[in-house]
C-alpha cells in the first residue's frame, strides 16, 4: 500500500447525522419519562431481586423504546430515499483523478511521493519547482517508454476504499514472456503452472485447461490483446512527454502570475486526460476492453456494454474482481461509463 489517506470522500447519506438528531433534544417530556421509568425499574430490580425485564415490560419501557427506534428508523430510511445521485462534478473530479494518477503530468499529482501523492494545495509561485516538475514529468514518461517496452511501467490507482496504490502494467516484452508461460501451461496440460494456479487433475480438466491457456490466455489476451496494448502505452508514454515538455513554455512565461499558472494547469492537465481517454477507448484500450467484455453467468446483464453499465463504481479488488484488470484500477461511475460507453459505438473508420 503506497497511501492510506483517502483521495476524495465517498458520497453516502449520514446515517449517524440522522440517527443523532433523533435523540439531540433530551429536554422533551417523553425522553426523561423514559430514563426516570428506566432508571427506577433498574433500581427496583436491584432491591427486590426481581426480573428487570419484565418490569420494564409491565412498565411500558420496552414500547416506547420501540416506539422511538421505529421514528429513528423511518427517519434514515426517508434520508435514503432522498438522497441524491453523486454530482457530475464529482464523477468527472473522480474520472479526472484516476487519469492524471496513472502517469506523470498533472500538476498536483506526486507520483513519486509515498504521501500527499495529490496535492492541490501545493504552492506553484515559484518558477524552479513549477518549471522543474514539467521536465522531471517529461523525463518520467521517458522513461516509462523503455519501461513500457520492457517488462512494463508502474502506475497509481484508488482502490475501493478510497486509497492510492501502485501497480503495474504488462510491457512489450512482458506481454511476451506472459505468451510463452501461458502456451508451455497449455501444452503440458498443467504440468507446469507459471501463475500459482491449481494444476488439473483429471483428463478434462486437462482438456479445458489446454485451450483455455493455449487459446484464451496466449492467443487471445497475451497475442491480440497484449502486443496491441502494450504499443498504445508507449505511444501514451510519449503524447505525455511533449505535453509535458510543452507546458514549460507558458509555466516560465504567464505561469509568473496566478492566473496564469490556473489556466495553464487545466489546460494541459486536461489535454493529457483528453489523449489519455482517446488512446483508451481506441481497439484494445482499457475502455474498449470493458466496454467489449462480456460475461455468460450474468445473462443479459453479461451482455457486452451491458456487463460494463451495470458494475458497480466501487469494484475493484472486489471478490469477483480482483483479478479483472478491465475493472480493478478505475471508479466506473456513471460519468465514466456514459463518455466510454458513447465512444465504443463510433466506428473505428471515422
Amino acid at each position: 500500500m503506497i497511501e492510506t489517506t483517502k483521495v476524495t470522500s465517498n458520497y453516502k447519506p449520514s446515517d449517524f447525522a440522522v440517527q443523532i438528531s433523533g435523540y439531540k433534544n433530551a429536554d422533551n417530556p417523553t425522553f426523561n419519562d423514559v430514563m426516570c421509568h428506566e432508571m427506577s425499574s433498574q433500581e427496583l430490580a436491584q432491591n427486590l431481586d426481581c426480573d428487570t425485564l419484565t418490569t420494564r415490560v409491565d412498565g411500558g419501557m420496552i414500547s416506547q423504546i420501540e416506539r422511538d427506534a421505529f421514528k429513528t428508523q423511518s427517519a434514515c430510511s426517508k434520508a435514503k430515499s432522498t438522497t441524491k445521485s453523486m454530482p457530475i462534478t464529482e464523477q468527472f473530479k473522480k474520472y479526472k483523478e484516476d487519469q492524471l494518477l496513472s502517469k506523470p503530468g498533472g500538476d498536483y499529482f506526486y507520483l513519486d511521493k509515498d504521501t500527499s501523492i495529490i496535492d492541490y494545495q501545493a504552492d506553484q509561485s515559484e518558477f524552479v519547482p513549477r518549471v522543474g516538475k514539467d521536465l522531471k514529468d517529461a523525463a518520467d514518461n521517458a522513461v516509462n517508454i523503455l519501461k513500457d517496452v520492457g517488462m512494463g511501467a508502474t502506475m497509481k490507482y484508488v482502490d475501493k476504499d478510497g486509497r492510492i496504490k501502485e501497480a503495474k502494467k504488462v510491457g512489450f516484452i512482458g506481454t511476451l514472456v506472459n505468451f510463452l508461460k501461458d502456451a508451455a501451461s497449455g501444452v503440458t496440460l498443467g504440468k507446469y503452472m507459471p501463475n500459482g494456479e491449481k494444476a488439473p487433475d483429471t483428463a478434462p480438466g486437462a482438456t479445458k485447461h489446454f485451450f483455455k491457456k493455449v487459446f484464451v490466455d496466449a492467443l487471445l489476451k497475451d497475442v491480440v490483446v497484449g502486443i496491441p496494448r502494450s504499443a498504445v502505452h508507449i505511444g501514451e508514454d510519449t503524447a505525455f512527454a511533449a505535453i509535458n515538455l510543452a507546458e514549460t513554455v507558458p509555466d516560465a512565461t504567464i505561469g509568473n502570475f496566478k492566473d496564469g499558472q490556473k489556466i495553464t494547469t487545466e489546460v494541459f492537465d486536461d489535454a493529457q486526460v483528453l489523449v489519455d481517454f482517446a488512446t483508451d477507448v481506441i481497439p484494445t484500450g482499457e475502455a474498449s476492453s470493458r466496454t467489449r467484455a462480456f460475461s455468460f453467468k450474468k445473462g443479459v446483464k453479461g451482455l457486452p456494454l451491458v456487463h460494463n453499465l451495470t458494475e458497480p463504481e466501487k469494484n475493484a479488488e472486489s471478490e469477483d474482481n480482483k483479478k479483472d484488470e478491465n475493472w480493478k484500477y478505475v471508479r466506473n461511475t456513471p460519468f465514466r461509463k456514459t463518455i466510454e460507453s458513447v465512444a465504443s459505438l463510433i466506428p473505428t473508420n471515422i
